[in-house]
């Protein structure tokens, strides 16, 4: 009982000596730069001719409609088939793995109203193939977007330190008619240089 009765005016004295300041200190800290996201420059924000976007060149069928490059995507194309219905390519590049293969394959397939896969399971939807200039991993996957049958074929492959991905969406007849077309198109892609 008596180390309570001690323990009480030196815990009040502590408390009464700790507030004694009534000073406010302010500090100004610079505000950080915001990492520019891949593609989203100045540079990148203007119009890129699909023949050579960064470091890539490729070549598209004659069909294709380009459009200009802009935010994220390096490339991009309309594509279009009977009456109004029309596909979209789209050419993105992260850097590294971009959260990995699984995740990637799994977001498309969400896009399609399909459930994700197991990443055991996602390695073996992919076919994985050699270009001249990279190793390839295709997919495609066909389900349902705004009550729709819609189709997703995709490339991903790695260059340059990034992850690369090329992504045709659209009503899953025409992306079936296009396919034999996009597989050249994804070929066709190189390094600038090569």
């Amino acid at each position: 009982m008596s180390t309570r009765l001690v323990a009480l005016p030196l815990l009040l004295l502590l408390t009464l000596t700790g507030c004694s300041r009534d000073e406010v200190r302010s500090y100004r800290v610079p505000k950080e730069a915001t990492p520019a996201m891949p593609g989203t420059s100045a540079a990148a924000a203007a119009p890129t001719s699909s023949a050579q976007a960064g470091s890539l060149t490729w070549s598209a069928p004659d069909h294709w409609e380009e459009l200009p490059a802009s935010g994220m995507r390096r490339g991009s194309f309309t594509l279009s088939g009977e009456g109004t219905t029309t596909a979209n390519l789209s050419i993105i590049a992260f850097p590294g793995d971009a959260g990995g293969l699984a995740a990637n394959v799994n977001r498309w397939r969400g896009q399609v109203g399909l459930p994700s896969l197991s990443p055991d399971a996602v390695q073996a939807s992919i076919e994985h193939a050699d270009t001249a200039s990279f190793h390839v991993d295709f997919v495609s996957m066909t389900g349902e977007a705004s009550g729709k049958a819609t189709r997703i074929d995709g490339a991903i492959f790695n260059f340059g330190g990034e992850s690369w991905f090329v992504k045709l969406i659209g009503p899953a007849d025409l992306i079936a008619t296009e396919a034999e077309n996009f597989r050249a198109f994804v070929g066709t892609i190189t390094p600038a240089n090569f």
